[in-house]
């Protein structure tokens, strides 16, 4: 079965899925070098006196940074997921 053309509603799905797609990697691009750094970086650092132990003060904002964007990465699968209703319609399974 030849499956329909999308209609400009359907690409306009696409668009905002792709778009949660892009902000779900730029979430992860900034979630894993800050949780990295808060919390293995930093008091490494720390602990072998390379820098002052007054860096450790940034760990607690770097762990929030880093908590809530691991929060948004979640949240932008879920929107990505919700524009994807075309691919049901599109590709239904009983043309299997």
């Amino acid at each position: 079965m030849d499956p329909k053309p999308l209609t400009t509603a359907e690409w306009a799905e696409v668009g905002t899925a792709l778009k949660f797609l892009w902000l779900a990697l730029g979430f992860a691009l900034v979630a894993g070098p800050s949780l990295l750094t808060a919390h293995a970086i930093i008091p490494s650092v720390v602990d072998t006196k390379t820098v002052a132990a007054r860096w450790s003060r940034f760990r607690a904002p770097l762990y929030i940074v880093g908590i809530l964007c691991f929060i948004g990465i979640f949240a932008s699968l879920y929107m990505a997921s919700e524009n994807v209703d075309f691919l049901r319609r599109t590709y239904s399974r009983w043309s299997q």
